[in-house]
């Protein structure tokens, strides 16, 4: 996100004498990026990009609090100016005290809650020097009594919102904080209308219509006009995730909005709403009409950072002055303490974004600045040798094989539930689990990529026909040490078993591997994949969905780079075709396998052909002494019928010759 900030407007909370310039320099290299300053009139202003996790710096007193520690760090004098701002200032002025509205909160999504009310505010134009920031920033301008919110979120950091507070007491004279239902609509304050989709956070009154968009954008039923008079004046919290919800659905998005969804701290609605009563005031002859009103139910205590010193120099590659480390911490207004060697470090609550000790090492490596880091070479030579166990050209062959043949490549989550965890082979106490997962869904370090393709395919259950594989990495614990990661290509599809069984065999020959055996179990509809005598793999038929699980790794030493020389053969083969009805659920596999174990002279059989239960065969004969003849064949065409007749309950289809 980039903000726009004026120099004289950012020297109002920095003390300092650095020319833009510098202040460009500088901040660049340890904090925010200036992309550039340009020249406005008179005025030069700041065009600085924030990174998402920096809400805090999203405003002007946000990058003055930056550019205060940084300044000092490059010997430039500098000094954030202090916030005395507190609810405490405000006290009533008018003689005649206005009534709050009821406030009531059922969705509990607000950390917190704070208003006050301004009476006789005088519609008044918005002074030169604020009309002039405004435009600086890119901003519309009004006159006084609505230019002051935007001003003060600028300035402050946090969004403010102004009520006409006599159209509230009309609507019912209650704010009931509540969640929309789909369907109800609502018009904002600049005449647009918008159906809700449900669960969107929303202002309502006794009625259950919709007076406010809170964070986002106030509606035209309760928002200040011409004739507004008395104001109430606004500041809420509500969960992020809601705010980004609505105005991602309905394309609303305000400075407010794109604030707030970032989760803004709580306490800089204090200083951001006596900061609006004070130009209410000044500018408007506004007069205070109310108690403060503040709730925070919400209130969260930053967490306790324990770090050790140690970590701090190996993370950094050099040895830091304790006090050093301590004077930096302190400066971005952490609370530290040291003990031996030790340091609890407790965050300023504008600052989520630290939470883990490396959060804090890297705050100090960019407070220190990151050009200082000593830059070394690795101690030992660059490895040259490839690693065991890993060949990427073979891992880039097959998947852009199977991707050229119908076959789409995903990407699943290495951690998974423990429900996917039961549906592998493997039990769940026998998976490692993470002491302290992110969320209830990412618990177990998987041993098995099948259960996550099946639900793959089951979320595309509308696709009559999906083939979906993946190639990484599961990890099997190990009593000491990491778990071991092995490399598994799985596939799964809602193909018929054939047809799964040929794109695998075809994969296979693009490696030129051959005399694969794949031979399911009948009973438990399971089986294992051999090449030669070595088992690679896995494959079973689960409602109508074949699965192949195969250990890459072990593949690998099978994998040739190009096929052995054949020399042409001398004599020529017979080739015919033998067409069986087979019951139902027979495997094809075993079959042929027993028709090519029945002679040296049988060369290849394949299947040509499926029809319902009707399987045609290709059958090639070959001894490479004589050409043979069909009289030559006739004994052994007989010898094939019987035994697949006679073992597979099968038949033949048409008469024998």
């Amino acid at each position: 996100m980039n903000i726009l900030i004026p120099h004289h407007w950012l020297l109002e909370q920095l003390k300092t004498e650095a020319v833009p310039e510098k202040i460009q320099e500088y901040l660049s290299l340890s904090g925010p990026s200036i992309e550039r300053v340009y020249e406005h009139g008179r005025e030069r202003v700041y065009d600085i990009e924030i990174t998402t996790n920096r809400v805090d710096s999203m405003s002007v007193r946000g990058v003055a609090r930056e550019a205060a520690v940084i300044l000092k760090q490059f010997d430039i004098p500098a000094k954030l100016v202090k916030n005395s701002l507190s609810f405490a200032q405000i006290k009533p002025t008018s003689k005649q005290l206005l009534p709050l509205p009821k406030i009531t909160d059922k969705t509990k999504l607000c950390s917190r809650m704070s208003g006050v009310i301004l009476q006789n505010v005088q519609r008044q134009p918005t002074p030169k020097w604020m009309a002039d920031r405004l435009q600086l920033i890119e901003a519309n301008v009004h006159d006084a009594a609505i230019d002051i919110t935007n001003y003060v979120t600028h300035e402050q950091g946090h969004p403010i919102h102004a009520f006409d507070y006599d159209r509230i007491m009309q609507l019912g004279g209650e704010i009931i904080i509540t969640l929309a239902k789909k369907g109800e609509k609502f018009t904002t304050l600049d005449g647009e209308n918008y159906v809700a989709t449900g669960g969107e956070v929303v202002y309502k009154n006794p009625a259950g219509k919709i007076i406010d968009l809170p964070a986002i954008k106030g509606t035209s039923n309760s928002a200040v006009s011409a004739n507004t008079k008395n104001i109430l004046l606004w500041i809420e919290s509500i969960d992020p995730t809601k705010i980004r919800f609505a105005s991602m659905t309905h394309a609303i998005r305000t400075v407010a909005a794109q604030l707030a969804e970032k989760g803004i701290d709580p306490h800089l609605a204090e200083p951001t709403m006596v900061k609006a009563v004070q130009l209410y005031q000044e500018l408007c002859n506004a007069q205070i009409a109310s108690e403060v009103y503040d709730a925070f139910p919400n209130q969260k205590i930053p967490p306790t950072i324990t770090l050790d010193l140690h970590k701090i120099h190996a993370y950094l590659g050099l040895v830091l002055p304790t006090k050093k480390i301590i004077d930096i911490l302190s400066a971005l207004e952490c609370q530290v303490k040291i003990t031996r060697e030790t340091l609890r470090i407790i965050p300023p609550t504008f600052r989520r974004d630290l939470n883990i000790p490396v959060d804090i090492i890297e705050e100090i490596a960019r407070i220190y600045g990151y050009h200082q880091l000593p830059s070394k070479l690795m101690a030992t030579s660059i490895p040259l040798s490839q690693q065991t166990d890993t060949n990427f050209q073979a891992e880039n062959i097959a998947k852009h094989y199977l991707s050229n043949i119908g076959w789409q490549e995903v990407y699943t989550y290495s951690l998974i539930s423990e429900e996917l965890a039961k549906k592998s082979n493997w039990s769940v106490a026998s998976h490692a689990k993470l002491i302290n997962p992110l969320t209830d869904d990412k618990t177990y370090l998987r041993r098995s990529l099948i259960p996550s393709l099946l639900q793959v395919i089951e979320t595309n259950s509308h696709l009559p026909e999906l083939s979906v594989f993946e190639l990484a990495h599961v990890y099997h614990p190990q009593n000491h040490g990491l778990p071991k990661e092995v490399l598994h290509l799985s596939l799964a599809s809602n193909k018929s078993f054939p047809k799964v069984k040929g794109d695998l065999i075809s994969l296979l020959k693009k490696f030129h591997i051959s005399n694969v055996t794949v031979k399911p179990n009948l009973n438990e509809d399971a089986g294992f994949i051999k090449v030669d005598d070595i088992r690679i793999g896995q494959l079973k038929v689960i409602d109508k969905i074949t699965i192949i699980e195969i250990i890459f790794t072990q593949l690998l030493p099978l994998m040739k780079t190009h096929p052995h020389y054949q020399p042409l053969p001398k004599t020529a083969s017979v080739i015919e075709q033998l067409t069986f009805t087979l019951p139902t659920k027979t495997f094809i596999g075993p079959i042929i396998t027993d028709i090519s174990e029945l002679s040296p002279k049988i060369k290849t059989v394949l299947l040509k052909g499926v029809y319902q239960q009707n399987y045609t065969l290709t059958i090639e004969y070959w001894d490479p002494q004589k050409n043979l003849t069909n009289e030559n064949v006739r004994p052994l065409r007989k010898r094939i019928v019987k035994v697949i007749e006679k073992t597979y309950q099968a038949k033949l289809v048409g008469k024998l010759e």
